[in-house]
């Protein structure tokens, strides 16, 4: 029988909510009265809200957080003497709900997640904050969050409502303990998701190659951007790929991916059983095949030879000199950093391309059907838990609900393609916006008619009309986003060429995974650079008996226990089938 997703979504939440009914059935005296034995709740989108989702507070209310993308350049800067703690975002919730938020703490998006670790060790929390699935659970086993289930139901919009109902339901499944919900989910469709290569396009041309579609062609690509003076200065000064290890091993899953190794995934493999797409037993030879590959290319000459040293800001540097002209990257990099390199060579021609492959086999990128990238929490015991909930009401009337949004004042100038939302610390997305806003931008275009589009798509068609015209470098992250020759182009190719493999398992976090999720991290960012450099001691073989120690067995070992209870039904089974 053929499921569509509406069906294979909702068929995993009906399992989850048996699952968590047989649990309950057997409660233990680890039960709490903050999560009461009982079935996964549901939220109706088309009720309306029991109480005033736009409530202000009178007299105003403090509510404190954390913002951990504050560093220049990040995509945004502030204008007209505005602040990080006065902006036209803390204004507005100010004047709007009564609503006067607090940074307890701000900090460069990469000391973010040493910073909020030492936070919840130190259970010094903000009311509110934004943390990612990992911390989550961490959060919840040390009970410091709050049960938002009935704030959620009382305060939350239907457009609020509609991201964790329908198909979205599934965006509930992690946050939900024990039949409560203890955060607001944010995260992706896999329509708005998606790993590429992003290459010099004027390089291409002068060294006489085309866009490379296989491991040969792109390695061809590499040599020439070395030896064939891709940028004409008449000097051999150009790497091919641009990559720094000092932030951890950041090749990019695009790399990875060419030879069909998944390192946030977990797969099927030749048994039926789940596997790390990286580290499974099956996977194994493909990782060690595209570590020793990355050694060779090293060796060539094609990275940096102090690559090991290089931070972020270094990484764009080698961008931005004309150093290296290819990005294992994503679907936002025109967006930020990209657009940068603009400022200093106007005539650097960024594309995005699908990943190639290493043998005969289609590449596919890695993605979940519905992802859960981050989730909004709230402090347990914090007087005001629905203030959360209205505060995410507001951002989609500001920034997502197509009838409110006002995206030249709060999402993105299109002057300067400054990322507004930015200022504002805890992002909730509609989780297919921007492929809805593609297909509907292409039609626009074809027909030569943008009038009927919403204001936000209206402003991106805006921007790929006078990019194309005028090369205006505000307009160059839209034109190279939403075009068929954009990056939402390419993962249109995944989705009709079915490149794409999905992320079978889709609950939060191990225990296992939490406590020993970072110590791997770090020994692989260590066998890493060793491998690849010879800069150390760590080895892979002692790397993998440590993985499979401290998580691979007993981490292999929960997935495949919850795989079978809800069925073995396969993500990745039905999206091929489609």
């Amino acid at each position: 029988m053929k499921l569509n997703l509406r069906s294979l979504l909702l068929m995993v939440l009906c399992l989850v909510m048996i699952i968590t009914a047989v649990a309950c059935g057997k409660a233990t005296d680890e039960s709490t009265e903050s999560e009461p034995a009982e079935s996964t709740v549901a939220l109706d989108p088309n009720a309306e809200p029991a109480q005033d989702a736009f409530g202000k507070y009178d007299p105003p209310i403090e509510v404190t957080t954390i913002h951990t993308n504050n560093s220049s350049p990040q995509g945004f800067w502030f204008k007209d003497g505005d602040t990080i703690d006065n902006n036209i975002y803390t204004r507005t919730y100010e004047e709007t709900l009564g609503i006067k938020y607090k940074f307890l703490w701000t900090s460069p998006s990469d000391q973010a997640k040493t910073k909020l670790n030492l936070t919840i060790a130190s259970g010094d929390l903000p009311d509110v904050m934004s943390v990612d699935m990992e911390n989550f659970e961490k959060l919840h086993q040390a009970g410091l969050i709050e049960d938002i289930t009935q704030p959620l139901q009382d305060y939350a919009t239907k457009y609020t409502k509609s991201f964790m109902s329908g198909e979205l339901a599934i965006m509930l499944e992690p946050v939900t303990k024990n039949g409560r919900i203890y955060g607001i989910p944010n995260g992706f469709s896999y329509k708005d998701n998606g790993d590429m290569l992003w290459i010099r396009a004027d390089w291409l041309r002068n060294v006489g190659l085309e866009a490379p579609t296989t491991l040969a062609e792109l390695e061809k690509v590499m040599d020439a951007f070395v030896n064939q003076d891709p940028d004409k200065n008449g000097k051999k000064d150009s790497y091919a790929i641009a990559l720094g290890g000092a932030n951890g091993a950041g090749i990019g899953n695009a790399y990875y991916n060419m030879f069909h190794v998944y390192p946030n995934l977990w797969l099927k493999n030749t048994k039926g059983e789940l596997e790390h797409g990286m580290y499974g037993a099956e996977q194994r030879v493909k990782m060690t095949a595209a570590l020793n590959k990355l050694k060779e290319y090293y060796n060539n000459g094609y990275l940096n030879k102090d690559f090991y040293t290089f931070d972020d800001n270094q990484v764009q540097q080698q961008l931005f000199t004309d150093k290296a002209g290819l990005v294992f990257g994503g679907l936002w990099d025109a967006w930020w950093p990209l657009v940068q390199h603009l400022d200093v060579n106007k005539n650097a021609e960024w594309i995005p391309i699908p990943i190639p492959t290493s043998d005969d086999k289609p590449a596919k990128t890695g993605v979940n059907a519905v992802s859960v990238n981050n989730v909004l929490v709230v402090k347990k015991g914090f007087a005001h838990p629905e203030a959360i909930v209205k505060m995410t009401n507001l951002y989609h009337d500001l920034n997502n609900n197509p009838e409110t949004i006002q995206i030249e004042k709060y999402g993105i100038d299109p002057a300067n393609s400054n990322q507004i939302f930015n200022y504002y610390p805890m992002h909730v997305y509609d989780p297919s916006f921007n492929f809805t806003g593609y297909t509907q931008i292409i039609q626009a275009l074809e027909s030569g008619d943008g009038s009927k589009l919403s204001p936000a798509y209206k402003l991106f068609y805006d921007q790929v009309l006078d990019y194309e015209k005028n090369k205006t470098p505000g307009s160059f992250p839209s034109y190279k986003s939403y075009t068929k020759h954009g990056s939402m182009g390419v993962v249109d190719t995944y989705i009709k060429e079915k490149r794409i493999q999905m992320n079978e398992y889709t609950a939060a976090p191990t225990t296992t995974m939490v406590e020993n999720g970072a110590t791997i991290r770090t020994q692989f960012e260590e066998t890493f650079l060793t491998v690849v450099t010879g800069q150390g001691n760590a080895t892979l073989d002692s790397f993998l008996e440590t993985y499979d120690s401290l998580l691979g067995v007993q981490a292999t070992k929960e997935v495949n226990d919850w795989f079978v209870a809800k069925g073995k039904n396969s993500i990745q089974d039905w999206f091929e089938s489609e």
